[in-house]
């Protein structure tokens, strides 16, 4: 038989796990059991069982198992029938993945942060950013979350998920003719409003010293000039309240004023004497 092949052997009618078969292993010609194969293939199949497998699921060495209940991967490290195999979860098997073996080293992160890489020793996790921030690179050092800072003529506004940058000033004061019952007020502007309704004018988000705003009436409605949170007006020896309650307002359809920002973002001051009667509140 050394010269028969094996497509001239005849085929058997049931395998059983004794019977021999040919491999090459390592280049060489081997024989294995079908026992042998079998357990090779447990060994490469990831076996899964509602709970930890130890005492509840027989296993060869290396076999894996997912716990369905608690989402957690086990290795056998020893052979045996449920009563008797070891299985041991690959968390404490493995522990923390280090930066020289791909990992982090560091074992949950808070929440929102970004990873920056600090070389063989374990990541810096920088953040949870605020509305508006980005990383400004630092020589030599972590980059800094900070947000942009705006320079002559460029007002800035940060929200989540967006910085939206605005010209202010560049063009010199501008006048605008305003036919609605509610704007958002920009630096360097006057505004004439001219509505038969009220008109609720918004300070602006962002000022820096010096910033002048004017309001001249010419509606039957009138107008009253609100504030966001952290703002303020001053009036001689008078103040709104701070923040989003405090108003201007005023009493006549021809009421004007002109304000100053005195305290860049936050506050504001009439800068000259008003015409007509202004309510403060």
């Amino acid at each position: 038989m050394a010269n028969e092949m094996f497509t001239a052997l005849p085929a058997v009618a049931n395998a059983t796990l004794s019977d021999i078969i040919c491999a090459v292993q390592g280049g060489v010609s081997v024989q294995e059991t079908l026992q042998q194969v079998f357990k090779l293939n447990l060994a490469n199949t990831i076996l899964n069982y509602p709970g930890n497998p130890n005492g509840n699921l027989a296993g060869e060495v290396y076999q894996l198992c997912w716990d369905t209940t608690d989402s957690e991967l086990f290795v056998c490290t020893t052979t045996g029938i449920a009563a008797a195999a070891v299985w041991s979860p690959i968390t404490a098997a493995v522990g923390l993945i280090t930066p020289t073996q791909g990992g982090t080293g560091v074992a949950n992160p808070a929440a929102h942060t970004l990873p920056v890489a600090e070389g063989s020793s374990n990541f810096t996790f920088l953040g949870p950013l605020a509305n508006g921030q980005l990383l400004i690179g630092s020589a030599g050092a972590n980059p800094v979350p900070t947000t942009l800072t705006a320079g002559s003529n460029i007002s800035i506004l940060n929200a989540p998920g967006s910085i939206t940058i605005s010209a202010a000033n560049a063009a010199g004061f501008t006048w605008n003719h305003v036919l609605s019952v509610f704007v958002n007020m920009f630096p360097e502007n006057g505004y004439v409003v001219d509505d038969p309704s009220l008109v609720t004018l918004l300070l602006p988000m962002t000022s820096s010293l010096g910033d002048v705003i004017k309001v001249v009436g010419r509606g039957v409605g009138g107008w009253q000039i609100t504030q966001n949170a952290g703002q303020i007006i001053y009036f001689g020896d008078l103040s709104t309240t701070a923040g989003t309650g405090g108003s201007l307002a005023s009493t006549l359809p021809r009421d004007s004023i002109s304000l100053v920002c005195t305290q860049a973002n936050t506050e504001w001051t009439v800068d000259v004497g008003p015409q007509g009667d202004i309510t403060v509140v």
